[in-house]
């Protein structure tokens, strides 16, 4: 059995909506493998700027130090922005899996031309400036577009949020010829099915990508090198563990 420990970067997350995550990604793996959902204790409730990455890190590599020593096998940051992936990463030796790295890895392979929905206009710089450093979006990604609704209101009213989703995907195809989407926040999870269908073109999905591919790194005992990320040795000293 894989057991995959998802960290969630907003916190104030009650027990039946973690169960819900849990649920809804348990779909997207194998039988014997198991997904459990756990959010930060304190920080943002939502990942909306540079800001709001730098105050939840902290609390990531903690609940990712704490997932190791409890026998995960696995980690998925659950966030598009993979925040504080590289630090985790550096404190850690089990595989941590970021959606958004995942997610644009895949969209090189499976599209010609891609454009990733964010949430707000006020996240669009911020995900153009990360993603641009990706060779495969410099090559293939033809624009970062807004749905204009908050992290935390998507799963609000999912048939507003899905209808919204629908026109950008529209306007993507029509304007900018693209036959991908990478949802570029994990609250769509789950949103982009029935417009895969009706449109023909591949919606890619940060939150299945994320905990398939933690299973597959897990089965085969595949994680970072430590030449690439060296192991931090301070986290003790400065309050990461005990």
């Amino acid at each position: 059995m894989v057991t995959i420990k998802v960290l969630i970067p907003n916190s104030g997350m009650d027990r039946a909506t973690l169960a819900a995550r849990e649920s809804m990604l348990s779909r997207a793996v194998s039988k014997d493998a198991r997904i459990f959902a756990d959010c930060i204790p304190c920080g943002p409730d939502a990942i909306e700027s540079n800001t709001d990455e730098v105050l939840a890190g902290p609390e990531l590599i903690k609940m990712a130090i704490r997932a190791q020593q409890e026998g995960y096998d696995a980690v998925v940051i659950y966030c598009f922005s993979d925040l504080a992936i590289d630090a985790v990463r550096e404190n850690v030796h089990i595989p941590v899996i970021g959606p958004g790295e995942e997610s644009v890895g895949l969209a090189g392979k499976l599209t010609n031309r891609f454009s990733v929905i964010t949430t707000t206009a006020a996240n669009v710089s911020r995900t153009c400036r990360r993603l641009m450093r990706n060779p495969i979006c410099l090559e293939k990604m033809a624009d970062v577009v807004a749905l204009d609704i908050p992290v935390l209101a998507l799963r609000q009213d999912a048939d507003a949020t899905k209808s919204y989703l629908e026109t950008r995907v529209r306007e993507q195809i029509e304007n900018r010829r693209v036959d991908g989407i990478i949802l570029g926040c994990l609250g769509m999870a789950e949103y982009g099915d029935e417009i895969e269908q009706k449109y023909g073109i591949r919606i890619i999905d940060p939150s299945r990508v994320a905990v398939s591919q933690a299973e597959i790194y897990a089965r085969n005992h595949m994680t970072h090198s430590r030449v690439a990320y060296p192991l931090y040795r301070k986290g003790k000293q400065y309050g990461l563990f005990d």
